[in-house]
């Protein structure tokens, strides 16, 4: 049979399935520029689960998202560390299915992607679904009853403090009605700040604040005259302070961080942070209390 006889022939430059030798793979360049951006994404989705964790624990309180906020952050980072590789895999298994001269370089860079981000996203997500269920089943908790201690009363923390603070004062030679700021506005009595209850719930902390070396009489004249103990008339003896507390139901712990007569008021419902010393300087905090 004569070569004519054959029927048509594939050109000289071709293969039996239609493809140049010289050719080579195909989509390389489409397959190398998937290969450089998974790793720019893995890298992406550990900055977002960095970012959120330290907004969880460094950002202003009403800004810190929750540990669901959290696992949101997570999820997120986790579909572009591995949900990308992912469907980058399948999809060029179907192109390989298809055309098997296609670029095997993004499917590497997918699986080394994956053989990194997948144990951290799996450790990270698991511990944060761990603390979301603990989170959930804190807040299904009641309050504590040192938390709960002025909800069911007749009095209120604001007016315990005022109450407390004032007499303490009063004890150690002042008296806050006669004390003014620097700006000739006068000093206020306790103030709140919102706080979370034990149960994430939101809750009051309140202060009580006096010091008299940072606060002026009527007359713009220094509260506590400069090198004194006390204000003029004051005391340095806390007894009748401890007495005033202990007919609160407070108890009074000496304290040891100076050499100023210092003692510190103990109740469930008062900060370990509150304290009073001569001069006089009260500092009265209440824990995070119920609404």
């Amino acid at each position: 049979m004569s070569i004519d006889d054959q029927g048509p022939q594939p050109a000289w430059n071709q293969t039996d399935d239609g493809a140049e030798p010289g050719a080579g793979v195909v989509g390389r360049t489409n397959a190398v520029v998937v290969a450089v951006v998974l790793p720019i994404l893995l890298l992406v989705s550990w900055w977002i689960q960095l970012a959120v964790l330290l907004q969880s624990s460094f950002a202003p309180e009403d800004e810190r998202p929750g540990p669901g906020g959290v696992l949101t952050g997570f999820l997120f980072g986790a579909l572009l560390a591995v949900g990308v590789p992912v469907a980058v895999v399948v999809t060029y298994a179907v192109k390989r299915r298809r055309q098997p001269r296609t670029s095997l370089a993004a499917v590497i860079s997918a699986i080394v992607v994956l053989v990194i981000a997948v144990p951290f996203n799996v450790i990270g997500i698991t511990a944060q679904a761990g603390s979301v269920a603990e989170d959930a089943r804190l807040r299904a908790q009641p309050a504590t009853a040192a938390e709960r201690h002025f909800s069911d009363g007749e009095d209120d923390p604001e007016a315990a403090l005022n109450r407390i603070g004032d007499r303490t004062v009063e004890l150690l030679g002042s008296r806050r009605s006669d004390a003014f700021r620097s700006d000739g506005s006068p000093k206020g009595g306790a103030y709140s700040e919102p706080c979370l209850l034990d149960n994430r719930h939101e809750g009051l902390q309140w202060e009580y604040w006096f010091t008299a070396a940072e606060l002026v009489d009527a007359s713009g004249a220094d509260l506590l005259p400069e090198g004194a103990e006390t204000v003029p008339g004051g005391t340095t003896d806390m007894s009748e302070v401890v007495a005033a507390w202990k007919a609160e139901g407070i108890r009074a712990e000496r304290s040891d961080v100076g050499p100023e007569e210092q003692y510190e008021p103990r109740a469930d419902w008062l900060s370990p942070s509150s304290y009073a010393r001569p001069g006089p300087t009260v500092t009265l905090r209440t824990i995070c209390l119920e609404r």
